[in-house]
C-alpha cells in the first residue's frame, strides 16, 4: 500500500520545477480562485450590499494572513515605504468596490474581460507619470486594445449603465494598483504587500459597511467567508506567479480567467457571452500580450546594456 507523499516532498518537487512552469501553475490556480470569488460575489449581489461584501473580503483576508503575521513576529511588516502602501490601498479600494458593484450589474464574462484592460491603462500611466518612451509598435498595440473595448461596449448601440461605468473605473484604479505593486515588489515580499493592503483597507471597508449594515444570514456568512478565503489565496497565488516567471509568460495564462468566467457565467447564471464580447476580448488579449512581451524584450536588452530600438 502506497502512503501519500509528505508535504515536504511535494514542496521540494514543486521548487525543483522551472520558473515558467511554477509561474504557470500559480497563475492558473489564481485564475480559478479569483473567478470563483467573482462568481460568488455575483451570486450574493442581489441580497448583500457591495460595501458589506467588500468588508468581508478584506476582513476574512486579515484572518487568513494572521498566522503569517504571528510566524514572522511582525518582522515582515518592517518597511520604509508606508506612504506607497497607503497609496496602493486607496486605489485598490476603488478598484474593489467598482468591480464588486459591476458584478451585480453586468454579465460575469464582460466584467472580467473589461478588467483585463488594466495593462493598457498601465502603459498610459507609465508614459504620463514615468516618462516612458513608447514607439510605434506599442502605440499600435494600445490602439488595438482600446478598439477591443469599443467593440465590447459598442457606444451608441448599447446603453452605458452604472455597471459598465463602475468596471471601467475599477480597471483604471486596478492599473494604478498594479504599477504600485510592481514598484513595491522590488523590495517587499508578496505577503508584506498583501498584509499592508488588508490593514489599510479594512478600516475603510468597515466604516462603509456600517453605513448600510444588515446582518447577513448564516448561509450568506458562509459565502462571504468563502469570498475572503478564496480571494486572498488567489491574490497570493498571483503574486507568486509573477515572482516566478516573466510577465510575458504569465499574462497569457492569466487570460484563462476569461474562459473560466464564461463557463461559470453559463453554468451558474445562464449567461452566454455575445460575439462582441468574444471579439473585443480577443483584441484586448492580443494587444496586452504583445505589450507584455515587448516590454520583457526591452527589459532584457537593457539588462544586457544593449541599445533598445522600439
Amino acid at each position: 500500500m502506497n502512503t501519500p507523499a509528505p508535504m515536504g516532498s511535494i514542496a521540494a518537487w514543486f521548487a525543483g520545477l522551472s520558473g515558467p512552469v511554477r509561474g504557470t501553475i500559480w497563475i492558473l490556480i489564481s485564475a480559478l480562485c479569483l473567478t470563483a470569488m467573482a462568481a460568488t460575489i455575483r451570486h450574493l449581489s442581489n441580497d448583500v450590499h457591495t460595501f458589506i461584501i467588500a468588508f468581508f473580503r478584506v476582513g476574512i483576508g486579515f484572518i487568513v494572513m494572521a498566522p503569517w503575521l504571528v510566524r514572522t513576529r511582525l518582522q515582515g511588516m518592517k518597511t520604509t515605504k508606508t506612504s506607497w502602501f497607503l497609496a496602493r490601498a486607496v486605489v485598490t479600494t476603488i478598484a474593489s468596490l467598482g468591480f464588486f458593484y459591476a458584478l451585480g450589474e453586468i454579465p460575469l464574462a464582460d466584467a472580467v474581460a473589461i478588467m483585463f484592460t488594466r495593462p493598457l491603462y498601465g502603459t498610459v500611466f507609465a508614459i504620463v507619470f514615468l516618462g516612458e518612451i513608447v514607439g510605434q509598435r506599442r502605440w499600435t498595440a494600445l490602439g488595438i486594445g482600446f478598439l477591443g473595448v469599443l467593440v465590447m461596449v459598442r457606444p451608441g448601440f448599447e446603453a452605458i449603465n452604472l455597471g459598465l461605468a463602475a468596471v471601467f473605473v475599477a480597471s483604471i484604479a486596478g492599473a494604478a494598483a498594479a504599477i504600485l505593486i510592481r514598484y513595491l515588489s522590488r523590495t517587499e515580499s508578496p505577503d508584506t504587500i498583501t498584509m499592508y493592503m488588508v490593514l489599510f483597507t479594512a478600516p475603510v471597508m468597515l466604516v462603509l459597511a456600517m453605513l448600510v449594515w444588515e446582518t447577513p444570514t448564516w448561509e450568506q456568512i458562509g459565502w462571504l467567508s468563502f469570498i475572503g478565503v478564496i480571494g486572498t489565496f488567489g491574490q497570493r497565488a498571483m503574486s507568486r506567479g509573477y515572482a516566478a516567471a516573466d510577465a510575458s509568460i504569465i499574462l497569457p495564462m492569466d487570460f484563462s480567467r476569461l474562459v473560466i468566467a464564461a463557463l461559470f457565467g453559463y453554468m451558474l447564471f445562464s449567461e452566454i457571452p455575445s460575439v462582441y464580447t468574444a471579439i473585443g476580448a480577443a483584441l484586448i488579449f492580443t494587444s496586452t500580450v504583445y505589450i507584455a512581451q515587448r516590454e520583457a524584450r526591452i527589459a532584457r536588452r537593457q539588462a544586457a546594456a544593449a541599445p533598445v530600438p522600439d
